[in-house]
């Protein structure tokens, strides 16, 4: 065997150790493909068992193993969609006329009361009758207050998980044992998010 055929012979004793250490390692090792089919499960008995026998060998395939497993068990978190984008809409507050009436949004106190406009929308937001709570009114124009029972009103804070209630079937929600903070809102509603980027609860 010539080994000045594949170049090797030019190397001294130690690059020809470290040559064929290089042109070697792994050789026999499942590729990525293979091993993420045996962790699936996809792979035929007898592959499996041969992977399985490898890997309890190999200390390179057993840490590629245990880096594919945590990569499989962490949640995939995907990107929002142009649509979903597309969808959200930041209401903006405005100041109703002097005595000026919302009958629907019950135990608001009038001097407190927010009305925030998004598109058709009408968000009207005032105090409970207890300390840290809220209630709301949702009105679409040209939509029965009915279609929107269900919608859900997430108030997320700061800090910390999002607060969530439900639209009922006279377009009212309740939020309870608020802590006194600034809150964003989002409304869903079936054709669009509507958005109130701040919202203090004193």
């Amino acid at each position: 065997m010539s080994m000045q055929a594949s170049g090797i012979g030019h190397f001294g004793p130690e690059e020809l150790e470290r040559e064929l250490r290089r042109s070697l390692f792994r050789f026999d090792c499942p590729d990525a493909h293979t091993l993420g089919d045996y962790e699936l499960g996809a792979l035929e008995p007898e592959d499996s068992t041969r992977i399985a026998t490898h890997v309890t060998e190999c200390d390179d395939c057993r840490l590629d193993l245990q880096t594919l497993r945590a990569f499989l068990v962490t949640p995939t978190v995907l990107p929002e969609t142009l649509v979903d984008r597309a969808r959200r809409i930041v209401a903006t507050l405005f100041t109703p006329a002097p005595g000026l009436a919302y009958g629907g949004l019950r135990g608001a106190a009038d001097t407190l009361t927010r009305v925030y406009e998004a598109g058709d929308v009408t968000v009207t937001i005032g105090p409970g009758q207890t300390s840290g709570s809220l209630f709301g009114l949702v009105v679409t124009a040209g939509r029965p207050s009915e279609s929107l029972e269900g919608s859900t009103v997430r108030l997320l804070p700061r800090e910390g998980d999002p607060i969530t209630t439900a639209v009922d079937d006279l377009g009212n929600f309740e939020l309870t044992n608020l802590a006194p903070e600034l809150y964003a809102v989002e409304i869903h509603l079936p054709d669009g998010v509507i958005i109130i980027e701040e919202l203090r609860v004193d």
